[in-house]
């Protein structure tokens, strides 16, 4: 009997640990499911365009229950920058890369973070989250909800509910009243079309959808989801390894260690300034190659030292022992100087990077390099911010702004039409091209492609007329495809072209 009365009484026990654990609350899960709704019915199926929007709008209200500090509003606004491209672009891979920064953008808005480990583990901190908040979200309610919360939530579902109605009653009399309207009308309620073929990946998709939403909105504050955020989850992780006390290093140690780097870049940037303003003539003479060959050799390895000098300041920066104003003076000195050369070294790269684009044109990796090399010069421009002020504790964040709104810029400036632009001015000047290739690109290109005289053009836009002779909904609304679509149609196609392009 005692024995019994042990097992009841451990039953109890646990009944009453399961009593405590939190659930969602019912705003959220009404919340979470239009989310996953949206997601599964617009992203499947359906091109790039409004729909992602959409959909990012709907996880960010799932997600919104904070106060809005820095952090939400930085990371949240350059996360929803980097969705709303859909719009700008029809680039596929740029998209994709797009919509995977602004997926650990939004973790960092949902969950802050401060130092560089922090940031780390916090750009995937919603995918860590995700078991547990779909826990969260199917969990049972043990404890009563607040009144008000309730009666709000049903409130706003009854709102909903009457908007809905009076938006059929009146917007069927609009469209029966108005051609145009009623165009406009078919266009905006034109669902994608149900194919049973796409519904296991459409449920796939909502389910995702909705438990990312629901991982985002678990990080707000009071919710008691998990165990707490990146900040907390390294602090445990220190605590429970014992992280070892920091071991400085002397005066003597970094300041001779710096002193020589900073006399081997200053050598190397010597020699390269003879380069950089030698001229075509001065490197065929200097390095024994062709134009194409020097351009092309070092390059790869001038870009890696200049990412190796960010690591070693830091390194420097936190391990350099100070324990005078003098010191402090001296560290910026020989760093400052370290910075400068590196620029030198970076803008060496980018000259080697501009003589092999003249010979061989722009490709969708060279154009990305050059975008490299300019967020290196941002990356640099913080850390010399950073170490004139001797202060870093705002740099890990400063250099998710930093990479993020690069990102950005680069897809604003939509590189498969830099590429046709640059290619076409390039054949225009030397009569070489490469059709194929710029066949491949997105229909960010057509502007420029359809510039090309015959043969040239037919040939160029034949696989972009393929791709885009289906129109779309408003719900895949895309700029770029909408213009290449006015382009096409005013632009004329050869069959003779068409037969002797040099690819099938």
């Amino acid at each position: 009997m005692p024995h019994g009365r042990l097992v009841t009484g451990g039953r109890r026990v646990n009944e009453s640990n399961r009593a405590l654990r939190p659930s969602a609350p019912p705003s959220v899960r009404i919340a979470v499911l239009i989310a996953g709704a949206l997601g599964g019915l617009l992203l499947v199926g359906v091109e790039p365009g409004l729909n992602w929007i959409l959909v990012a709008a709907a996880v960010a209200a799932a997600a919104g229950r904070r106060a809005l500090t820095w952090d939400p509003i930085i990371f949240g606004g350059l996360s929803l920058a980097l969705v709303a491209t859909a719009l700008y672009t029809s680039s596929a891979s740029q998209l994709i890369v797009n919509l995977l920064v602004a997926l650990g953008v939004a973790s960092l808005a949902a969950a802050p973070a401060r130092t560089w480990i922090e940031v780390a583990v916090g750009f995937g901190a919603a995918g860590w989250r995700m078991p547990a908040a779909l826990g969260w979200i199917l969990r049972r309610t043990h404890r009563p909800s607040s009144p008000a919360v309730t009666t709000g939530t049903l409130r706003v579902v009854r709102g909903l509910a009457l908007g809905g109605l009076l938006l059929v009653v009146f917007g069927t009399l609009f469209a029966s009243a108005d051609r145009a309207f009623a165009q406009l009308a078919d266009e905006v309620l034109r669902v994608p079309p149900v194919d049973f073929g796409l519904l296991p990946a459409r449920l796939v998709v909502a389910v995702v959808v909705g438990v990312f939403a629901a991982a985002l909105a678990s990080f707000a504050p009071g919710l008691e989801v998990g165990r707490g955020g990146p900040i907390e989850w390294v602090d445990g992780l220190r605590s429970s390894i014992g992280v070892p006390r920091r071991r400085r290093l002397g005066r003597t140690e970094w300041a001779t260690a710096l002193v020589m780097l900073d006399a081997l870049f200053l050598l190397f940037v010597i020699v390269q300034i003879t380069v950089l303003f030698g001229g075509r003539d001065h490197v065929l003479d200097t390095a024994g190659l062709t134009y194409a060959q020097y351009a092309r050799s070092g390059f790869f390895q001038l870009v890696a030292v200049a990412g190796l000098t960010l690591l070693v300041l830091g390194f420097f920066a936190r391990y350099a022992q100070r324990s005078s104003p003098r010191d402090d003076l001296l560290l910026k000195v020989l760093g400052g100087a370290l910075l400068v050369l590196t620029l030198v070294v970076l803008a060496s790269a980018l000259k080697r990077l501009v003589l092999y684009e003249e010979v061989f044109g722009l490709t969708r990796l060279r154009v990305a390099v050059h975008a490299s090399i300019l967020w290196l010069t941002g990356m640099f421009a913080i850390v010399s911010v950073a170490g004139f002020r001797m202060n870093a504790r705002w740099l890990p964040r400063a250099a998710v702004v930093v990479s993020t709104a690069s990102l950005l810029a680069f897809t604003l400036v939509r590189p498969d039409a830099l590429i046709a632009e640059h290619n076409v001015e390039r054949f225009e000047r030397t009569g070489r091209i490469d059709v194929s290739y710029l066949a491949g690109l997105s229909p960010d290109a057509v502007p420029a492609l359809a510039t090309l005289p015959e043969p040239e053009r037919t040939c160029a836009l034949a696989a972009l007329r393929y791709e885009l002779a289906e129109p779309t909904g408003i719900w895949a609304l895309n700029f770029a495809r909408d213009a290449a679509r006015k382009v096409l149609s005013n632009t004329p196609e050869s069959a003779s072209s068409l037969a002797a392009c040099p690819y099938s």
